[in-house]
């Protein structure tokens, strides 16, 4: 299932991950939000069909001990999620990408908020695919794709949370 291999991929990635300074903000929640309209095919439809709560839990294994039950929210509107179609991955033109705006907002506080757009495309998932895998014939529609792009767009939001 597509939600345990994330899962598992992101837990060895946050056990090495530092240990977290004492004035880091916690998250009270997740909120990832993909509308049928970003969704440009029925073939896309069904390659992204859990990336919701894909998403939620790669966020959230990036956010090991700083989730709470107060905190910041995350909200995420996935804008647009493409998949390449059959002729442009035979003429090596794929390009999958998901593009979304991120609110941040901490409802103690309505002066601390962040809000960003952020995009994560095919050519930026590769050091992410499983070691050995040989790109020369790896699908744009893998599993392994799939997940490198789901954990790719968490780690930006963390990474840019915390910039």
């Amino acid at each position: 299932m597509i939600r345990t291999s994330i899962m598992a991929a992101l837990l060895g990635a946050t056990v090495a991950a530092p240990a977290l300074a004492d004035d880091v903000e916690t998250i009270k929640s997740i909120d990832v939000e993909t509308s049928l309209t970003d969704l440009n095919n029925p073939q896309a439809a069904a390659y992204w069909k859990s990336l919701d709560e894909d998403l939620e839990a790669a966020i959230a294994a990036q956010l090991v001990g700083r989730l709470g039950e107060t905190g910041m929210d995350i909200k995420i509107d996935m804008n647009e999620v493409e998949l390449a179609n059959f002729f442009q991955e035979q003429i090596g033109a794929a390009d999958n990408q998901m593009s979304g705006t991120v609110n941040v907002i901490d409802m103690e506080d309505n002066s601390n908020f962040q809000t960003f757009d952020l995009t994560v495309k095919l050519n930026q998932v590769m050091p992410l695919l499983p070691e050995g895998s040989d790109v020369t014939v790896i699908t744009p529609t893998s599993q392994e794709v799939y997940t490198a792009l789901v954990a790719t767009f968490a780690r930006a939001v963390v990474d840019h949370i915390e910039a």
